[in-house]
């Protein structure tokens, strides 16, 4: 399926030939221009994305613990201890021991469930327009793709 020799091709016509036949290539480009749109216009309620999902679980969950917020989230612990600090400064989230003091329990204050209830999702904020142009079938394919792409990659992290 392509190119198995290691490291990246040199710079060139080559190259840039070889990575827009690649999935994985045009999968990052669109996850940063998302990224990247749903950032900016989240500016309008002075949150990141990363903070709107830290938000996001604490709605769908409950109070979490740090190690549970950062599986759930992604982010590696230094990051996401910064990102609840944020958070709890702006009173959008408390911060508190668990029974073993040594855990911190995250949850959402009712400011914070306020600003949550008042942004839009990743969908409204950039997901449609990346779809724009998309038929109805043709939705439901990339859907159906990416589905299957994940569950591969699912796969493999099990086994």
């Amino acid at each position: 399926m392509g190119r198995t020799g290691t490291g990246p091709l040199p710079p060139g016509e080559a190259r840039q030939e070889f990575l827009e036949q690649q999935p994985t290539y045009w999968l990052k480009r669109c996850y940063q221009s998302l990224r990247r749109t749903v950032e900016a216009r989240l500016r309008d309620w002075n949150l990141t994305l990363s903070q709107r999902d830290v938000l996001l679980a604490l709605y769908e969950e409950g109070p979490l613990d740090l190690t549970a917020l950062r599986e759930r989230s992604g982010l590696e612990q230094s990051s996401l201890s910064r990102l609840v600090d944020t958070l709890a400064r702006r009173g959008l989230v408390d911060v508190a021991p668990g029974a073993d003091r040594r855990v911190r329990v995250a949850s959402l204050t009712p400011a914070g469930c306020d600003l949550l209830l008042q942004t839009p999702g990743s969908t409204a904020l950039g997901g449609a327009l990346m779809v724009e142009g998309l038929s109805a079938e043709e939705r439901t394919e990339l859907v159906r793709l990416l589905r299957a792409c994940s569950i591969n990659l699912e796969r493999q992290e099990r086994d």
